[in-house]
């Protein structure tokens, strides 16, 4: 075997970990990304019984830097967004929050009018941990039956 051939098979083997390992490192990085947005869905599926309600005011949406994206629960897709919102709790002590959550595409200009109030839960014993009530704020639209 010729010495150009034994190079040309090390550089690809050199390019070819390289993918593998990019590859594997950018699986990681999205899986990461996108536990950390669904993390609000599970909260809100406890707060929904243990939660107390509260009206917020939505201050900004901000998309995610990467432009992430997933299929939602009856195959739509959904945008990972961070809503920051301000609320009050029952004793009338103001919170501000920052809510990693996806929404369906469709609806995201709805979430950028200024000002608008959003339906929250949150935990009386944890005020920090609040989550858009999927009830009365929708977060997808819902589909016909």
């Amino acid at each position: 075997m010729p010495v150009w051939e034994i190079l040309l098979w090390v550089v690809f083997a050199v390019v070819m970990t390289a993918v593998v390992v990019f590859s594997i490192g950018a699986v990681g990085y999205v899986r990461r990304e996108s536990r950390l947005y669904s993390a609000e869905q599970k909260l809100w599926l406890s707060l929904a019984q243990t939660g107390q309600p509260a009206d917020g005011v939505l201050r900004s949406l901000r998309m995610h830097p990467g432009n992430m994206t997933r299929g939602g629960s009856r195959g739509q897709t959904v945008c990972a967004v961070v809503l920051d919102v301000d609320y009050a709790d029952t004793a009338g002590t103001l919170h501000t929050a920052s809510i990693r959550t996806f929404v369906e595409d469709a609806l995201v200009p709805r979430f950028q009018e200024p000002l608008k109030i959003v339906h929250l839960r949150y935990d009386p014993r944890n005020v920090a941990s609040v989550a858009i009530d999927r009830e009365r704020t929708p977060l997808e639209i819902p589909r016909a039956s």
